[in-house]
């Protein structure tokens, strides 16, 4: 009797035990199905974030640093409070800062930074406001304290929740300094070349070029992408972030040339501006100048690609919306007797193995 009682207790003993190990082990089984589930959910949703920094830009005419970002992923984002936004620069005494940048939304203060705008093809977002969708871009406005000094160079990074990021150089000339780019941005259904605050041509150039000028024609013609006659030399700078832009003298830059012309006499071929600003749909705002910052060529310089400037006293503007953009267009102009030969008038932009002073630019 007692042998069978000793039997019983270990059999239920060996059943409660294996009872125990087995819901142990379906325990950690789920535990680790469910962490297996979360390291692929998050893997994918790494996989399906991009997010590209386009310009960091130290504006001039605001006192603010101006980053846009793109959402080039397949998933919304949002939760712009858990987002990293690192400022590595060098300030006017030479010392270098590192420094960690918290998001507010309100008005940033220094060392803080906040969702300016977000925007699609140029145009305030309108679907699902608020939450930077694929393709839209966002503008982060940021103060850093103390600012970057003049002519230093230091890099912006930017990243999502997930880890996702990507960054941009900053390049802080100390005064105001456009530079035309050909990369393109759009507005509405039309792209548009960009003109980027400070940021150093980065490609391998593009020639923009006026339609033939016949022997003798006296005409002004506006620039196009040489090899593609549907893209006019419209360069657009966006006025986020700006209120106004101040009264200055702008000296605007031109690295070009004449081919074919084989003769002109002094003045008779000359390189210009006009300045307008376009509303964020791509119609007119308004026409601030036209064929101004007149360079003229010599009778000596033709068909030679050399640097050539010219003043213009903008009397300053205030912004109307701050998402609106300044366009400065390039023409080519003939004047007097024309050329003596058939030919064209060309720039040359954002071509990196040019030192800087040889640039198309305006300084102001």
């Amino acid at each position: 009797m007692t042998t069978a009682v000793i039997t019983i207790i270990c059999i239920a003993l060996i059943v409660i035990g294996g009872m125990t190990m087995s819901q142990g082990i379906l325990v950690s089984a789920d535990t680790t199905a469910l962490s297996a589930e979360k390291i692929s959910t998050r893997e994918g949703d790494i996989m399906r974030t991009g997010i590209d920094a386009l310009r960091a830009e130290d504006l001039s005419w605001a006192s603010w640093l101006r980053v846009t970002v793109a959402n080039s992923g397949q998933t919304k984002l949002a939760d712009f409070a858990r987002w990293d936004l690192i400022a590595q620069y060098y300030d006017s005494t030479g010392n270098y800062h590192s420094a960690w940048l918290p998001y507010t939304s309100g008005t940033p203060g220094d060392n803080e930074w906040a969702k300016a705008r977000i925007c699609l093809h140029g145009q305030p977002e309108t679907f699902e406001p608020g939450i930077l969708n694929p393709w839209e871009e966002m503008a982060i406005l940021a103060r850093l304290s103390p600012p970057p000094g003049a002519d230093t160079t230091g890099n912006i990074v930017i990243a999502a929740p997930n880890g996702i990021e990507d960054s941009a150089v900053l390049y802080s000339a100390g005064y105001t300094l456009l530079i035309p780019h050909a990369e393109s941005k759009a507005i509405a259904a039309t792209r548009y070349y960009e003109l980027a605050e400070g940021a150093p041509a980065d490609g391998a150039g593009m020639t923009e070029t006026t339609d033939i000028f016949l022997a003798g024609e006296t005409n002004r013609k506006i620039m196009h992408n040489e090899n593609d006659s549907s893209r006019p030399a419209h360069h657009i700078f966006s006025l986020t972030g700006i209120s106004h832009i101040p009264e200055a003298e702008w000296t605007v830059y031109y690295h070009g040339r004449t081919l074919g012309f084989q003769a002109i006499d002094d003045n008779e071929a000359q390189f210009n501006i006009d300045i307008i600003i376009l509303k964020a749909d791509g119609t007119l705002r308004d026409n601030l100048a036209t064929a101004v910052a007149n360079a003229y060529l010599t009778s000596d310089e033709v068909d030679t690609w050399l640097t050539k400037s010219a003043t213009y006293h903008f009397p300053g503007y205030t912004v109307v919306d701050d998402s609106d953009y300044l366009d400065v267009v390039f023409y080519g102009e003939t004047a007097g007797d024309g050329p003596s030969g058939s030919g064209y008038m060309q720039i040359r932009i954002d071509d990196n193995t040019l030192a800087r002073e040889y640039q198309t630019r305006i300084e102001a």
